[in-house]
């Protein structure tokens, strides 16, 4: 894990330099599940959007295509080889079973709310693709509900790196703390309610 970690920081300064380009490679890389900072290089590039380096309509289309590339990449590879490409991710650290485990568990109870607000939670974003491939999500409805979680949340992080400009680093920690917090609470919410109905349903049917 520390390998990628310090392969992924190498690169970065690379991909912010081939401009549009760079826009798509980092959201492969993001939809790919890499440890990866997608959202603040959103940021980063609707900070370049405000200072009138690149174009604000280009950025979002080819970041929201990356980044359904990307997740399409996984998604197929996981339904395909399953296991074969988990397995390799769990040894490196990348993946944890018991996550996934969990993210799948709200996958099957709430696709459309972990795959288009989802997007915005990092827990949840890194894992629901794999989690949609592992319950045997149709790829359509997985489609359908990636390509407007992507635009929804490229478009947010793009506009919030125009609009926060120079300071969009302090929203960044602000932010991320808070969607870590949020992740958590969600996932134990869902699970306590997961358990609840379980507990309800084995009492009616022992009745």
């Amino acid at each position: 894990m520390e390998y990628i970690m310090t392969w992924i920081h190498s690169i970065t300064s690379s991909i912010v330099s081939l401009g549009y380009p760079g826009v798509y490679i980092a959201m492969v890389l993001e939809g790919l599940g890499m440890p990866f900072p997608g959202d603040a290089f959103l940021a980063f590039y609707g900070y370049a959007v405000s200072e009138q380096e690149m174009n604000g309509i280009a950025v979002w289309c080819i970041g929201s295509l990356g980044y359904f590339t990307g997740v399409s990449i996984i998604f197929w590879l996981v339904r395909k080889f399953g296991m074969l490409v988990l397995n390799p991710l769990y040894r490196i650290h990348i993946l944890s079973p018991e996550r996934l485990d969990h993210t799948s568990t709200l996958m099957r109870r709430f696709s459309p709310l972990v795959l288009i607000p989802g997007r915005f939670l990092p827990g949840i974003r890194s894992l629901s693709t794999y989690a949609a491939a592992f319950v045997d999500m149709p790829y359509s409805t997985f489609t359908a509900y990636t390509i407007v979680g992507s635009i929804v949340w490229c478009g947010t992080w793009i506009g919030l790196g125009f609009w926060f400009g120079e300071n969009v680093q302090t929203l960044l920690k602000h932010v991320q703390s808070t969607l870590t917090w949020a992740t958590i609470v969600i996932v134990l919410l869902a699970l306590l309610v997961f358990i609840i109905k379980r507990l309800q349903s084995k009492t009616r049917s022992g009745q």
